[in-house]
Order: structure tokens, then sequence, then C-alpha cells
């Protein structure tokens, strides 16, 4: 435990859970419009995601992919087409008519589905490689050896499972999914443009 910085790593993580983005709306969305057990499914699908983008990190993914540009523009396009790919669904949603959707169809889809679209949210994203990698970075001190990698994962992945699941249990209450029914097309058509934006910045970002 002394060989790694763990508030720097516990401060690090709750950070960067923390800033808006396709992940977080997806657990949000999802928990609004399919009610809390579809939102823990997109949420421990997302935290499935990060510990294997973790655990890639660890073993050096991360400069692999810094120094093979074809190799993270190739990941780069596969997220975006994904997120795009989501945003068309949700674009899809809100043109539908109100009548055609209720309240007990939301959740259509299993909670295997659910799992593995938040995990691949997290795995297609190249930069979450690099964002792992940094945290192995500050958080590892000089000399730590191997099995410290392990705590600073298992640190990190207490840090997105609480926020996670805090994601999903404040957006799967009643209010929540009574304002979504209200809202639903505008709601919608917000997703189907953060995911869109989203998918274009990922293509256009020249930066690694």
């Amino acid at each position: 435990m002394s060989d790694i910085n763990l508030w720097i790593v516990l401060g690090a993580a709750f950070l960067g859970g923390l800033i808006p983005g396709p992940g977080m709306l997806a657990v949000a969305g999802t928990a609004m419009m399919r009610g809390r057990r579809y939102g823990f499914a997109v949420a421990y699908g997302m935290t499935a995601g990060a510990l294997v983008q973790a655990t890639l990190a660890g073993l050096g993914m991360g400069a692999v992919l810094l120094s093979n540009q074809w190799l993270f523009d190739a990941l780069k396009y596969v997220g975006a087409a994904y997120l795009g790919w989501l945003g068309w669904r949700s674009a899809r949603a809100a043109m539908r008519p109100d009548h055609a959707m209720s309240t007990k169809d939301v959740g259509t889809n299993s909670l295997w589905v659910s799992a593995v679209r938040g995990a691949l949210i997290h795995i297609t994203n190249p930069k979450a490689l690099i964002f792992w990698g940094s945290i192995f970075a500050i958080g590892l001190k000089p000399g730590a050896p191997p099995v410290a990698m392990l705590w600073v994962i298992a640190f990190s992945m207490m840090v997105n499972v609480f926020l996670m699941t805090t994601f999903a249990l404040v957006f799967s209450k009643p209010g929540m999914m009574a304002g979504y029914v209200r809202f639903r097309r505008w709601i919608e058509g917000t997703f189907a443009a953060f995911f869109g934006g989203a998918a274009i910045y990922l293509v256009t970002s020249r930066e690694q």
C-alpha cells in the first residue's frame, strides 16, 4: 500500500468519473427510460469496460497506442461509429409518436444487452486507455512492485462502482421517469445530439 499515492489515485478516479461524457449520459438515460435494473446493467457494464481498459493500460497498451497512430485511429473510428449508432437510435426514438411509447415498453432489451452496450462505450474509447495510463503514472511510486498496479486498479474500480451506482440510483427515481415521459422527445433529441457530437469530436480530434 505504501507503493501507491492512494489519495491521488482516488481523487483522479473520482474526478474522471464525474466529467460528463457518453458513459454518464448512457447510464442516466437508461435509468430514466427503463428503470433502475437497466441503469445498473449499463453502469456495471461500464465498470467492466473500465476494468478491461485499466488492465490493458497496466500492461502497457496505452504506450502501444501512442506509438502506433494507425492503431489509435482504428480504435477511435470504431468508438465513433458506435457512438454514432447510439445517436441514430436516440434520434429515431425522438421522432417516434408519443402514443407509440408507454412506460411499460421501455424494457424491451435484455439486461445482458444493456450491460454489453455499457461496456462497449468504454472499451471502444481509445482515450480511456490514455486516461488509465495516466492514473498509473501518477498513482505508482518509483520502484513500485507489479502488485501495486493491482491496488491502483482495485481502488479505481471501487470509485467507479460507487459513481456508476449513484448515477443509476439518482436517475431511476420516479420523478425522473415521469419527467422523461413528459419531455421524452426533447430528452431523446438531446441524447442524439450529444452522442452524435461525441462521435464527430472523436473522429475529428487530432490530439492523442
